[in-house]
Order: C-alpha cells, then structure tokens, then sequence
C-alpha cells in the first residue's frame, strides 16, 4: 500500500505569462483568481511589440490587478480616435491650413500604418519601425517629424481620456531637424527672372514679390484698400488660402509683426497703377461674369489669383530665363532679404519688412553669409589694425 505523502505532489500553476504567438506578437495571462465554481480564472490579451515591452505589460498588467485598476481599456480603433482628436484640434485657435495638413499626412501614411490597431496596442518600437520604413523611403525629416508632431499629440490625448496607461510616445524621439536654409537668387538671377517675366501679364505681380519680401500668400491676399497712393505705403494684413475643394478664404497674420506696412518708391505706385488700369480692362472685357472681390491681382473673372496659377507661371519664367527648376515661388522673399542684408540694411530692419516675430528668426535663417562676404570682412579687419601690413 502506497503512502499517501509518497505520492508526487502536483506543480502549481503558474500565475500566468506571456507565449510567443508570431513575430512581435505575444499573448499574455495573469491569473484572476477563482469563478463560483472553483475553476481558475485568467485575464488573456495579444500583445504587438518586441519581448521586453511585452515583460512590461505584463507587470503592468499584474500591478493593475493588484491596485484594483481595469486590465483592459475601453477598445478604440487608432482611426477612431483620430477623429476625435481632429476634432478637438480644430478648436479654432490653430489655422485651417493646419488641420489640413494633419488630415492630409494622417490619410497618407498614420492611418494605413496604424487605423485598425487599437490604441493600447500600439507600441513605442511599432512607431520606431514606422519612422524607419519612412528613413528607407527617403521621406524629408522634415516629413517625419510632423508625424511625430502629429502622434505625440494624439497619445497626449489619449492619455488624457485614460484610455492608454502607457503613452508610447514618452519613448520615441522625432528626428534631428537642422535649421532651413534659405535659397536666394543673385542679383544677375533676379534680373534675368524679371526680364523674363516681363513677358508675361503678371509681370507686376512678380516686381512686387521681390521689392516687399512678402510670402505669396501675402502679396496674393493684397486688396486695393491696403494702398495708400498718397503717402506711398502698402499695408500686408492678410494670407490668401486655398482649400482642396478651390474655394478661397483669407487669414490674419500669425503674429502681430505679421502685419506690417511697408514704404513704396514712385515707381512701385506707378506700377500699381498700370496693374490697375489693366484690371480694369479685363472688368470691362468680362462684363457680367466679373466677381468684384478688391483684390489687386485676380484671375480674368475677378476672383483671387490662385496660388497653383502663380507656381505654374513662376516655372514657365524660370524656364525662359533659364534659372533652376529648384527655384521655389518663395525665393523672391528669400532673394529680397538676402539683398537687404548684403547692402548693409540692419538686421531688424530686414525682420520687420518680413514679418518675423523676432529678429532672431532673421538672424537664423540668414546668416549663412557667402564666402566672398566673408572674405570682404576679413579683409575690412585687416585694413583697420594693420594686420599682416609692413
């Protein structure tokens, strides 16, 4: 007869843990506990990420056990949820062509990457992989970054609501953005670009951009009423905007310095009113299909001048006067300030004829100052202490 302190003792049962379901893909048990009828009870999930993410959890997952926390989250898709942080973000203080551009970024790479996961399962080495795709792809930092911009802001919401008690993000770092770097034209460019686009009904236009160093949404959004002909000023108080649709709306600067008034030479205003004795030609060859909106440069029906059309124009110009294809429509402003600061125009001055918050912003987009200039200094010391002199 067997003893019954010799029979083998059965192990006990682990208190859960985490099996190997496929790559990245783990499902995790912790022991609950015990139902009414004295069988054991195991809360289960499948978990995407890497091995040690998934020890995380999983002590996260018992430590909520132990504190009385639910183990799992309401479900919510990450697509789901974007709507609803769109909809929070377009609370009226950001721009509208800033909610445009989330929505348009998230449509094209956020929402196929990670729309049906939902968000607890979306895990900081998935985002880390997802940039990387982005690297491989050779999308601009610049690109990535915004997503970054884009996600953190998400799961900072998210956190908010208390539907994730693990913000991925906290260990995710956006890539390493270097300062832009303006591209201007040289003074013999800019010539051979105005002479070229003196062929062209918007030649004016294009005098202007240059002259002001105003944005294109800028100059685009100018209305007769911003000219003062008298005192010889022009006031800048608005961004003209497109929407995907091709509808029109305007903005207000994006800071107090944005609206700013600039002086015009004489021959500025009598080019200004050339424009508009031709503009008013066109009102009378259009007759009733003209819209009058009072803006100063407008398609041949009146409306606005749309920004697609200027782009379109700026390359058939390049073209003509032979200039790189990489000339963005910009590089007026750019050519404008680089101009002022190489005549010697202090840097404050040139901030405030761009609009910049602060002088800074001017001081650290364009003080890539070229070799000659630099040159020119060094000399300009040497002539001032004798350096190098017998």
């Amino acid at each position: 007869m067997t003893d019954e302190t010799d029979k083998k003792k059965p192990e006990p049962r682990r208190p859960g843990g985490k099996t190997k379901r496929g790559e990245y893909k783990w499902l995790l048990r912790i022991y609950r506990g015990y139902d009414a009828g004295g069988k054991r009870i195991y809360y289960s999930e499948v978990f995407h990420g890497g091995s040690k993410e998934a020890d995380n959890r999983l002590d996260e997952l018992r430590n909520n056990h132990r504190s009385g926390k639910p183990l799992r989250f309401q479900p919510k898709t990450f697509s789901d949820f974007f709507e609803e942080w769109i909809d929070q973000a377009d609370d009226g203080e950001r721009r509208e062509e800033t909610i445009r551009v989330y929505r348009r970024l998230a449509t094209r790479h956020l929402l196929p990457a990670f729309g049906k996961f939902s968000l607890t399962d979306i895990t900081d080495v998935a985002v880390k992989r997802f940039y990387k795709t982005l690297r491989n792809e050779k999308y601009a930092p610049a690109t990535i970054n915004l997503l970054h911009v884009i996600l953190t802001s998400i799961f900072r919401f998210a956190e908010d609501a208390d539907l994730v008690l693990r913000n991925p993000m906290r260990k995710v770092k956006g890539p390493k953005i270097g300062k832009p770097r303006p591209v201007a034209m040289s003074g013999e460019q800019v010539q051979a670009y105005l002479s070229a686009a003196s062929a062209r009904p918007e030649v004016f236009m294009f005098h202007l951009a240059y002259y002001l160093g105003a944005r294109p949404c800028e100059y685009l959004g100018l209305k007769w009423t911003d000219l003062d002909k008298k005192e010889r000023l022009i006031t800048i108080q608005r961004s003209l905007k497109w929407r995907c649709a091709g509808n029109w709306y305007i903005e207000p600067p994006k800071t107090e310095k944005g609206m700013r008034v600039i002086p015009l030479t004489g021959e500025i205003v009598k080019g200004l009113e050339t424009h508009r004795r031709r503009q008013l030609e066109m009102r009378m060859k259009a007759g009733s299909t003209w819209t009058e909106t009072g803006f100063v440069f407008t398609a041949e029906d009146g409306e606005p001048l749309n920004l697609d059309r200027a782009r379109y124009v700026h390359k058939l110009i390049l073209s003509d006067a032979g200039l790189p294809k990489t000339f963005k429509l910009k590089v007026s402003r750019h050519s404008c300030a680089s101009a002022l600061l190489k005549a010697g125009v202090h840097p404050k001055v040139v901030s405030d004829r761009l609009g910049h918050a602060k002088i800074s912003t001017t001081l650290d987009i364009y003080t890539a100052i070229e070799e000659a200039q630099q040159r020119d200094a060094s000399e300009r010391l040497g002539d001032m202490f004798g350096i190098g002199k017998k």
